[in-house]
């Protein structure tokens, strides 16, 4: 019977360790955060309706948390806050 090589036996830890993209490579991208503050649904007509200075009232309250949104999908929450001139969100929540 032949001999096996041993190193054509790998586990499935060693597999997986070595499929594992560095992350080294990829930290230094830059990715786009959304803040999403609420919705609405209306008509094509209410839409259509809209004009400056009209407010849309948006779905859910002032106390609900801002999600971050990244490609969609929400990595944390938290509650807009004044930075100077700008807009910002303390962090309540991070995705694990």
């Amino acid at each position: 019977m032949p001999e096996k090589d041993p190193s054509a036996t790998r586990t499935e830890t060693d597999a997986s360790a070595s499929t594992r993209i560095n992350p080294k490579l990829v930290d230094h991208l830059g990715v786009r955060l959304e803040a999403f503050v609420g919705d609405v649904r209306m008509t094509v007509a209410e839409l259509m309706a809209l004009r400056r200075d009209a407010v849309v009232p948006l779905d859910g309250g002032l106390a609900r948390p801002v999600e971050l949104r990244l490609n969609n999908v929400v990595v944390a929450t938290g509650e807009l806050v004044a930075v100077d001139d700008k807009l910002g969100v303390r962090l309540i929540e991070i995705a694990e």
